[in-house]
């Protein structure tokens, strides 16, 4: 089953994965995010770095936290948390969750460089449910 988020999904996993391809599983977080950047112009989809997601209690914003990546083209936004070490941790995928459903996201993406092959993951927001995780490339 195709879901329409799925072409921008396939760009910013296979920008993940050229950058990985150059950089090697060894580079700290920052430099894949910064050689992320230019992948990501070189393939004509617009971004914010560090964006912050409010966190909301009782309708009262009580902090922010900033994800990575806010990724889109002409039809969808997806966001973008990129790790470099060795595995996904149970913290990663909850941070993931956090960021859908403060930010009213739908899809947050996963990406681990310090992983090889390229560890991925990709999370859809069901509003009226977790974020489940999805088919990814």
């Amino acid at each position: 089953m195709s879901h329409q988020f799925e072409p921008l999904s396939y760009k910013i996993f296979g920008a993940c994965i050229a950058v990985q391809r150059q950089l090697g599983p060894h580079c700290m977080e920052v430099d894949y995010q910064r050689a992320l950047e230019i992948e990501l112009r070189k393939l004509g989809l617009e971004y914010i770095r560090e964006a912050e997601i409010p966190i909301v209690y009782d309708g009262i914003e009580v902090t922010r936290r900033r994800v990575d990546f806010v990724i889109w083209d002409d039809t969808h936004t997806n966001l973008l948390e990129t790790k470099a070490a060795k595995a996904f941790r149970p913290e990663d995928v909850e941070q993931c969750q956090l960021y859908l459903r403060n930010g009213n996201f739908r899809v947050c993406q996963l990406a681990n460089f310090g992983q090889v092959p390229l560890g991925k993951d990709r999370f859809v927001w069901t509003p009226n449910g977790p974020a489940l995780h999805g088919p990814h490339p």
